[in-house]
């Protein structure tokens, strides 16, 4: 295995020993199809839906039970393909398990490295001896042969002739999801392709874009067809994909979650609604599984949540429009204070109203102006953009980063002064200090934690959100948080109070099929009796 050192440029650099032939010579670039440009064939005619289901079921093969799944895949006017209920669906009752067709590093810089392979962590950067310039460890190697499940992706990052194959290129490991698209059955890649793929704007660089600009490849054609199929599953990827994670140990047994993304295609059929029916978790083996998290009526859409659900509205739209190329228009877009939330509310700049609340006339235009409920003071739409840009920026540079004591004090001195208490800035604060805010920390910030979580559950309240992944997390942090102010109260009985066990009941009922849940949580469920 080679092992990375520094070079003159103070990047890694390593001398990488020629590609054993224990794993057959180096192949050529495999045949890709010719993707078109813009789709010949209506995909949500129904014979095309037919036919994309029948090719879906059979791929998930054993993760639809037996008999006919509460699904079916529908076309709607406005949205296109999407799912809808067969039958009546019960609140936290399970919809359906996906699997990822594509899973592999996102575009993102990473703190720790790990293998590209089984994302295990590597205590220093180990380049694969196959040349492919990616992390490997050594049971991943490309010299292991071929019970490495790296082999075939080495071998085809080989075929395009890597310039620099001794240095580690965090473009190459970016670009790997898409990579893979070359290593799909038939089956799986027709159903790949039959998704929605929207190109990228002018000013995007996709990782296949800056592979091609900063020439990382000797004999990969910019024009060619597999430069054309591996555009065609970036578009796809930025499209559909979702953000899932692994979470490995280190030496030391220190936990990590690597943060992966994966095209899960029963999942991306869903439509979005920012008051969405459904939750999702990842579990141990990756698995996509969706539960109802409000009641379901029987012919209604399965409705996901494709944006972040604590954002105000004017937050909410730009991401659509930018990430996914459309607009909601849905109830809680339409309405000016979200329910009653004011989760994208600015406090009134006259000091003479300091009750008053800012807010968009018309909130489906980013352009609108925005109007005082209390003094009708307005407020064009660049000036409530650039509060909003400084709040963001006050939040991330001054708080986030630091401690959970100096965000205490940051919300209880600093935010009051020029942001609503259920604003998006301060929500997003008292979520970081309900992570940071440990057991073993002072009873006024056990307190504070405590209130935080109430305040942010009454939000969801509000919204009607339902039994949503993010109300799974807050029960389950309430509910330890009261469990540790009664010890250091010394009341034995306040834990187990109905309320505080309903709390918990609530939490594993939405946590438990998660890979990703607290590691006490089980313990707790044994301890307290909730099953």
């Amino acid at each position: 295995m080679a092992t990375a050192g520094e070079n003159g440029n103070g990047e890694p650099s390593v001398t990488v020993p020629a590609a054993t032939t224990e794993s057959g010579p180096v192949p050529e670039i495999p045949d890709v199809p010719d993707v078109p440009d813009v789709p010949t064939v209506d995909l949500s005619r129904p014979e095309r839906v037919a036919s994309f289901k029948a090719e879906l079921l059979a791929y998930l093969g054993e993760l639809v039970p037996p008999g006919d799944p509460p699904w079916d895949i529908g076309s709607f006017e406005g949205y296109g393909r999407g799912l809808v209920a067969t039958r009546d669906i019960a609140v936290n009752e399970l919809v359906f398990v996906d699997r990822p067709v594509l899973v592999g590093p996102r575009v993102n810089n990473y703190e720790v490295i790990f293998c590209a392979s089984c994302c295990c962590i590597l205590r220093r950067l180990q380049l694969c001896t196959g040349g492919c310039r990616l992390p490997i460890c050594s049971r991943c190697d490309f010299a292991v042969g071929a019970a490495s499940p790296h082999a075939a992706e080495c071998r085809l990052i080989q075929s395009w002739q890597p310039k620099d194959a001794g240095r580690y290129s965090k473009n190459i490991l970016y670009a790997l999801t898409s990579i893979r698209g070359f290593l799909l059955s038939e089956r799986d890649r027709s159903i790949v392709l039959q998704m929605e793929g929207h190109p990228p704007r002018k000013e995007m660089t996709t990782e296949i874009e800056r592979l091609l600009k900063d020439g990382y490849f000797w004999n990969l054609d910019g024009e060619g067809p597999a430069v054309r199929y591996l555009r065609q599953v970036v578009n796809i990827l930025n499209t559909n994909a979702f953000e899932t994670s692994r979470i490995v140990a280190d030496e030391e047994n220190n936990s990590h979650e690597i943060i992966l993304r994966g095209l899960y295609i029963l999942g991306a059929l869903m439509n979005h609604c920012c008051r969405p029916n459904v939750r999702y978790v990842f579990d141990e083996e990756l698995r996509m599984r969706v539960h109802a998290s409000r009641p379901i009526r029987k012919g209604e859409q399965i409705m996901n949540n494709y944006s972040k659900i604590l954002w105000g509205t004017q937050h909410r739209i730009i991401h659509l429009c930018f990430s996914k190329n459309f607009l909601c228009g849905c109830d809680r877009c339409k309405d000016p204070t979200e329910f009653g939330t004011y989760l994208g509310a600015l406090k009134c700049v006259r000091e003479s109203c300091p009750e008053g609340r800012l807010l968009p006339i018309n909130p489906l235009k980013i352009s609108s102006v925005w109007r005082c409920d209390r003094c009708n003071l307005k407020m064009d739409n660049i000036k409530a953009s650039k509060i909003q840009e400084i709040a963001s920026r006050m939040i991330l540079n001054n708080a986030i980063k630091r401690e959970a004591s100096h965000i205490i004090d940051y919300l209880k001195d600093h935010i009051v002064k020029f942001l609503l208490p259920t604003n998006q800035f301060t929500v997003e604060l008292k979520l970081q200090a309900i992570k940071k805010i440990q057991p073993d920390r002072p009873l006024a910030e056990l307190r504070e934690k405590e209130k935080y979580c109430v305040e942010i559950l009454d939000i969801l309240q509000r919204l009607n959100y339902g039994e949503c992944f993010v109300k799974g997390v807050l029960c389950y942090e309430l509910f330890v948080t009261r469990v540790t102010i009664a010890q250091l109260q010394d009341d034995t009985e306040f834990a187990t109070e109905t309320s505080n066990l309903a709390q918990l009941r609530t939490a594993w009922q939405i946590l438990r099929p998660s890979g990703n849940r607290p590691k006490d949580l089980q313990q707790l469920v044994v301890t307290y009796g909730i099953e």
